[in-house]
C-alpha cells in the first residue's frame, strides 16, 4: 500500500528543510516566491495535502519535557527550551513545557502533558533516569530525544558529539601552551558531562601529560545540586569547565585567591551562554549551535507525527572555539 505523501517527502525531492515546506504550505514569510511555487508544485505533483486544523485529534501542540536536574545545573536548557518554542511556531505548532522533577522520576508518574492528552508528541530535553525513559518509550505518541540518546535506542535523536567536543577544546589549550589543564563538572551527573570529561581524558592522555584525579573538581553533586568547588594546592594552569556559570563563579574564586585571569590561569568554557560575555575578562567559549538544534528536533517531531513509523536515526550538532580572553598565548606571555 502507497504512503501517504508527507512535508519530508517534499523536502527529500526538493533538497530544502521540512522548515522552509511548512511556511510555503502555510502562507509565512522566510522563503522566496521562486521557491514557494517550487514547493506548491511539488505538493500538488505527489499529492500531498495538508492536514485539516479542525482535526479534534490534533491538538497542534507538542510537549517538551525538560528534566528539572539539567535546568537547574545548566541555564543553557532554558534557552534551548525557549527557542524550541520559537521554532515549532514556524511549523504552526504550540510547545507546552513541563517540568520533570526527580520526584515524577522515581516515581514513575506519567507527565501531565500526555496524561491529559494535550500534546499530539513530545520532545524529551535532558537525560532523565533510565527506568522513567522506559516509561516515555512506552507512550504511543510521536518522540524526539533532545542533548542525549537512549543506549537502546535505534531511532537515535538530536545530540551533540560531546567526546570530540571536549577533545577540541582540551586539545585547543595545549596549542596555546597550557601543560597542566584542570575538569570543572561532575562527569556521574549526566551523560554530557561525562562525553566532555572523557574528551578532555582522551586529549590529556594523548598528549603524554600525566592525569591527575585532584585536577578533576565536581561543580555540582550527582544530583545536579550545587556545590563548593574545592581546588587543589599544585594548581593548574588551565581550566576548562562544564559551562559558563561554572567558569563565571570560578574565576570569581580564583580572583579572591589573587590568580590574575588569563595572565596566572586561562578558563575555558562550553555552551557558549549569557555569561560568556559577562564578566571581566569575557570566556573562550566552546559553541554549540543549540538554535540550530531546535530547528531539527521541531523538523523531526513534525516528520514523526505525519508518518509515525518512520526512522530519522541520529543527528549531529556541531560546534567551534570562540576566542575570547580568559585564554592567552602561553608561550607569548
Amino acid at each position: 500500500m502507497k504512503s501517504v505523501p508527507t512535508m519530508k517527502d517534499i523536502a527529500d525531492e526538493l533538497e530544502i528543510t521540512v522548515m522552509s515546506v511548512s511556511k510555503a504550505l502555510s502562507g509565512k514569510e522566510g522563503v522566496s516566491d521562486e521557491l514557494r511555487a517550487k514547493i506548491i508544485s511539488k505538493a500538488e505533483e505527489i499529492g500531498y495535502k495538508k492536514a485539516s486544523a479542525s482535526k479534534e485529534t490534533s491538538s497542534k501542540n507538542i510537549g517538551i519535557l525538560v528534566a528539572a536536574r539539567s535546568l537547574n545545573a545548566n541555564a543553557t536548557f532554558m534557552s534551548i527550551q525557549q527557542s524550541l518554542i520559537f521554532q515549532l511556531s514556524q511549523v504552526d505548532y504550540y510547545g507546552l513545557t513541563e517540568i520533570i522533577s526527580e520526584e515524577t522520576e522515581h516515581l514513575l508518574i506519567e507527565p501531565k502533558l500526555i496524561k491529559e492528552k494535550k500534546v499530539d508528541g513530545f520532545i524529551i530535553l535532558g537525560q532523565m533516569e533510565k527506568s522513567y525513559l522506559d516509561l516515555l518509550k512506552k507512550i504511543n505518541l510521536p518522540k524526539v530525544l533532545m542533548t542525549f540518546e537512549f543506549a537502546d535506542e535505534t531511532d537515535g535523536g538530536i545530540v551533540c558529539d560531546n567526546i570530540y567536543f571536549g577533545y577540541t577544546l582540551t586539545q585547543y589549550l595545549y596549542d596555546k601552551g597550557y601543560k597542566k589543564i584542570g575538569f570543572v563538572g561532575n562527569p556521574k551527573f549526566d551523560a554530557t558531562v561525562m562525553d566532555r570529561y572523557l574528551g578532555y581524558h582522551k586529549a590529556v592522555f594523548l598528549s603524554n601529560s600525566p592525569y591527575r584525579n585532584d585536577y578533576i573538581i565536581e561543580d555540582i553533586t550527582e544530583d545536579g545540586e550545587e556545590q563548593g568547588l574545592f581546588l587543589p594546592e599544585d594548581m593548574p594552569d588551565a581550566f576548562i569547565c562544564n559551562d559558563c556559570r561554572v567558569a563565571y563563579k570560578l574565576i570569581h574564586q580564583l580572583e579572591g585567591m589573587e590568580y590574575d585571569i588569563p595572565d596566572s590561569i586561562a578558563v575555558a568554557a562550553f555552551d557558549d551562554g549569557i555569561y560568556a560575555d559577562f564578566g571581566i575578562p569575557k570566556l573562550t567559549t566552546f559553541s554549540i549551535d543549540y538554535d540550530e538544534m531546535a530547528r531539527m528536533a521541531a523538523e523531526s517531531i513534525i516528520v514523526k507525527i505525519q508518518d509515525p513509523k518512520i526512522s530519522l536515526g541520529k543527528k549531529i550538532i556541531l560546534g567551534k572555539v570562540i576566542e575570547r580572553e580568559s585564554v592567552i598565548e602561553k608561550h607569548k606571555s
